[in-house]
């Protein structure tokens, strides 16, 4: 029930607020009593999905995808999926590991953990493969709340043994266990630091125009659309947005990685952009990768809000909001780090401040 008991509780506080908690409705142990009385339903969904994770059957079991359970809130910072970020990330800071599955689709080591408490998680543990930097992912996660977006994932670093992530494999993914073994780096006690995401249950491929929005097809439309002086037709204007927003975003952490195959994916219902897998960013470079100027300069329309938001980070701010929870790492970006991020920021504002002059403010900030 993994967004099960954080929706439902998160709907009986935006009615109730704590009175409404004190009388009768708990969240924990992947249990919600009192007021929606949804865990037998929600019991059986995951059970299928366990049967599903056992047997290795691909895809992904929803359990909100009932109009009476699950309802979708405005995006906003500090919440994902209409969900307080902590409320999601709560259910995987203490539980043990019940089963493990290794994620196919990419390079690097990506693991899929269910928790006895019966919340889901990716796990990307610290690895040899030098693309995967798990602490920069739960960087990012912050860092998009800083500028006003809802896009990343909740994510929070943990540490399991070593001998427990293999020991939980399901069948399927026992055949990984000499390569888990061979490139997760393991420290003096036996366990492997990572990061922890919250699973999202079902992503799908994001689309503009009929086409995937990294697809040539794709990129030439929303390029098109992105372009000041070309009208977005109404079916398209809030994935328009969101690219815009991405492909701000990406150049901001230096994600080189985004635009190279999977890793622009949006909700069950095609309308939610995730930024998924942020692990290969921050890289030391001040004007950034060449590949994130190249999509930063496709688009010549940009959200108010995240310009200003950009606009005002400052690095305290940003050292402060990655200097806490740090679980088991000593820091999440260093300051040369972040000084190269917000070096970035400036090249990314001055791009903007350059086509607002040549445009005007209005053409170029066309979306709130």
């Amino acid at each position: 029930m993994r967004l099960g008991t954080c929706v439902a509780f998160e709907l009986v506080v935006g009615i109730g607020t704590a009175a409404g908690i004190a009388t009768g409705v708990l969240f924990g142990g992947g249990y919600v009593r009192g007021m929606l009385q949804q865990e037998a339903e929600a019991a059986s969904l995951r059970r299928a999905e366990a049967a599903s994770l056992e047997a290795g059957v691909p895809g992904r079991i929803h359990p909100l995808e009932r109009p009476h359970v699950f309802v979708r809130k405005p995006a906003a910072p500090g919440m994902f999926e209409g969900v307080r970020d902590e409320l999601l990330l709560a259910p995987l800071r203490e539980s043990a590991i019940k089963r493990v599955k290794f994620n196919h689709g990419g390079s690097s080591i990506s693991l899929r953990i269910e928790l006895e408490n019966g919340a889901m998680a990716a796990f990307k543990p610290e690895q040899t493969n030098y693309q995967t930097i798990p602490r920069r992912e739960i960087a990012a996660f912050r860092i998009n709340r800083l500028v006003g977006l809802s896009t990343v994932a909740p994510a929070m670093g943990r540490s399991f043994r070593e001998s427990d992530l293999l020991a939980a494999l399901i069948p399927s993914s026992v055949g990984y266990a000499p390569r888990l073994q061979t490139e997760m780096i393991e420290d003096s006690r036996g366990y492997v630091a990572g990061e922890m995401s919250w699973w999202i249950p079902i992503i799908t491929q994001a689309k503009i125009g009929g086409y995937r929005i990294d697809d040539v097809d794709g990129i030439v439309t929303w390029k098109r659309l992105l372009t000041v002086g070309k009208e977005i037709p109404a079916e398209d204007y809030a994935m328009a947005r969101q690219i815009s927003n991405m492909v701000l975003f990406d150049h901001l952490i230096n994600n080189s990685d985004r635009w190279s195959g999977g890793n622009a994916r949006a909700s069950a219902d095609g309308e939610r952009l995730y930024f998924m897998d942020n692990t290969l960013s921050f890289g030391l470079s001040d004007e950034g990768h060449e590949r994130t100027v190249t999509y930063l300069m496709r688009s010549q329309k940009f959200s108010r809000r995240t310009v200003q938001h950009l606009r005002g980070l400052t690095f305290d701010e940003v050292k402060q909001a990655l200097s806490t929870d740090l679980g088991p790492y000593e820091y999440l970006l260093s300051d040369e780090e972040i000084r190269s991020m917000l070096a970035r920021r400036d090249f990314a504002l001055a791009y903007i401040d350059e086509l607002m002059k040549a445009h005007g403010k209005a053409a170029v900030l066309a979306f709130p």
